[in-house]
C-alpha cells in the first residue's frame, strides 16, 4: 500500500528542513503550489504545500534560515565625561575648585579651558603640547613664564591649574584696566594697529578674557572694533568653544557631591599674562 502525505496541522514550522524531500528545483524545494507541471515534491503542509524551501531557480536547491540579529555597537562615551571621569579619579576637581575661588571663576570655566588646551590628559604632565611651547594642563607659554616652566612645576597638576587660573585673572585685569586707552597689538608679520579700549564688562568682559589666554589682546582689539571676539583666535572659536565646554562640566560638577560651582564675583588682578 502505497504512503501518502498528511497535511501537517497549521502552525507548523515552514522552515524545517528535515528530511531532506528530491523535488525538480532541488532538495526540499517545497515545488509551487500553483503547479504540478514540475513533479511533485512533499513537503511539510503537504504535497506541493510552496513552503519557503528553496529561493526558485537556484539549483540543487537553497535551504533558508533566519539570519541572526547583529549585536547592537557599544555606545561611544562622551569624550568630555570621559576626562571629568578622568580628572574626579586623579584628584584634581578640588585643584580647578580652589582655583577657582582665590581667582573669582567658575571651576567648570577653568576645566573648559583645560579641556580645550589639552583634554585634560595627564600626559601633558610629562611632554609639551603646542609645538614645545605650552607647558603643562592648561598649556603655560615658556615664553612668557620661562621661570615657571624652568622650575618644572608644570609637572604637577595643582601647579599648572593654579597658574592657568592666574593667567585668566591677568587677562580680564589687564583689559579692565585698558578701558579709554590707546593701545596697540602687532601682527606676526610686524604690522600695527592702535585702538582705544571700549568701555566692558560682564559676560563681554569674561568672554574676552577667554578669548585672549589664546591670543591675547587682539580679543579686546576685535571686541572693540565690533568683530567677533574669537576672530583672532585658534580656530576662531576659542572663547565659545571654552565657555559651551563650561556649560557642560557644571552639571557634572552639581551632581558630584561636595563639588559646587563658585558663582562668578568681582574680578582678581592676579597672576601674569601669556603670549597669545
Amino acid at each position: 500500500m502505497g504512503m501518502t502525505m498528511q497535511r501537517k496541522t497549521l502552525g507548523d514550522d515552514p522552515w524545517q528542513m528535515h528530511p531532506s524531500t528530491p523535488g525538480p528545483w532541488g532538495i526540499n524545494d517545497s515545488a509551487s503550489p500553483f503547479s504540478e507541471l514540475l513533479g511533485q515534491t512533499p513537503g511539510p503542509w503537504g504535497i506541493n504545500d510552496g513552503s519557503p524551501g528553496c529561493i526558485l531557480g537556484m539549483p540543487g536547491g537553497f535551504n533558508v534560515g533566519f539570519a541572526k540579529p547583529k549585536p547592537a555597537p557599544a555606545a561611544k562615551k562622551d569624550p568630555l565625561q570621559l576626562a571629568f571621569d578622568r580628572c574626579d579619579e586623579l584628584g584634581w576637581i578640588p585643584f580647578f575648585r580652589d582655583a577657582a575661588e582665590n581667582n573669582k571663576f567658575t571651576p567648570e570655566l577653568l576645566m573648559g579651558i583645560g579641556y580645550r588646551e589639552t583634554n585634560l590628559n595627564p600626559k601633558y604632565l610629562k611632554v609639551p603640547g603646542d609645538n614645545g611651547h605650552g607647558y603643562g594642563l592648561m598649556q603655560i607659554d615658556n615664553r612668557s613664564f620661562p621661570e615657571w616652566v624652568n622650575s618644572g612645576a608644570w609637572k604637577k597638576a595643582q601647579s599648572c591649574i593654579d597658574k592657568g587660573a592666574e593667567v585668566l585673572a591677568a587677562k580680564r585685569t589687564e583689559i579692565q584696566n585698558s578701558v579709554g586707552k590707546t593701545l596697540t597689538v602687532t601682527t606676526s608679520a610686524g604690522t600695527s594697529y592702535q585702538f582705544e579700549g571700549k568701555q566692558i564688562a560682564g559676560a563681554d568682559l569674561l568672554r574676552v578674557a577667554v578669548a585672549a589666554y589664546n591670543c591675547g589682546l587682539w580679543a579686546y582689539y576685535h571686541f572693540t572694533n565690533g568683530h567677533d571676539v574669537d576672530r583672532g583666535t585658534t580656530g576662531q572659536d576659542y572663547s565659545k568653544d571654552v565657555l559651551a565646554k563650561a556649560a557642560r562640566f557644571q552639571p557634572l560638577l552639581v551632581r558630584k557631591a561636595g563639588d559646587f560651582p563658585t558663582k562668578p564675583t568681582s574680578p582678581s588682578a592676579r597672576g601674569g599674562s601669556k603670549l597669545a
